[in-house]
């Protein structure tokens, strides 16, 4: 993934539900020597109306985003969240606010969960001529469940293994792997950081 000049320098966290990115993130930042703007799918979700963001479950939230609740073979919950066309129009929009930051010049360290596969393509359309580092977080299933667990939020508990391999699911190749069971958020902040150092600019999958 190489464009042709660098700018501002995007790293873009990846991951299901309780995966470590938002720790990650704020890590990277404690670790940049370079300042490193947040943007998060929880930035988007605390702007939403709850009518509309799937919190009151309502009608309004499937033309927005819902829990669709299921449970798979072995009776283990699992939670996707789902969005409709207002949904969609406001994922579209939370990609060029975030992207807005980096072509303004700043830093910027994005903490996605990509609800589908086309979203993809829709962030580095808007990410587009930035250095762009595409990051897999990762970690065992029953890890991510127990830190699901420890948050005890009722409303998100199966999210996890919902998204646990759709999240993955997009066909591009992922400039950096890491396992945040494998290390501190501050080690793995600082992999994350020399592969950016090092990287070229990336370019649309």
């Amino acid at each position: 993934m190489r464009s042709v000049e660098p700018t501002s320098r995007v790293i873009f966290l990846n991951g299901t539900s309780s995966s470590g990115k938002t720790t990650l993130a704020r890590a990277i930042q404690d670790e940049s020597d370079i300042p490193f703007v947040y943007w998060g799918i929880d930035t988007l979700f605390q702007l939403i109306p709850p009518n509309w963001g799937g919190g009151r479950d309502g009608p309004l939230s499937r033309e927005g985003f819902w829990y669709d609740r299921d449970r798979d073979a072995d009776g283990s919950p699992m939670v996707v969240i789902r969005y409709g066309e207002v949904g969609r129009r406001m994922l579209r929009s939370a990609c060029a606010a975030a992207a807005a930051f980096a072509h303004g010049g700043d830093h910027l360290v994005i903490d996605e969960m990509l609800l589908s596969a086309d979203l993809l393509p829709i962030w580095m359309a808007a990410l587009a001529g930035l250095d762009v580092q595409l990051v897999r977080v990762t970690c065992p299933l029953a890890v991510a469940e127990r830190r699901e667990q420890a948050r005890g939020r009722d409303v998100k508990k199966g999210l996890a293994r919902g998204h646990f391999h759709a999240v993955h699911h997009h066909g591009a190749a992922y400039d950096t792997i890491v396992d945040t069971s494998t290390g501190t958020p501050a080690e793995l902040a600082r992999t994350v950081l020399r592969r950016q150092q090092f990287a070229g600019k990336a370019t649309p999958p």
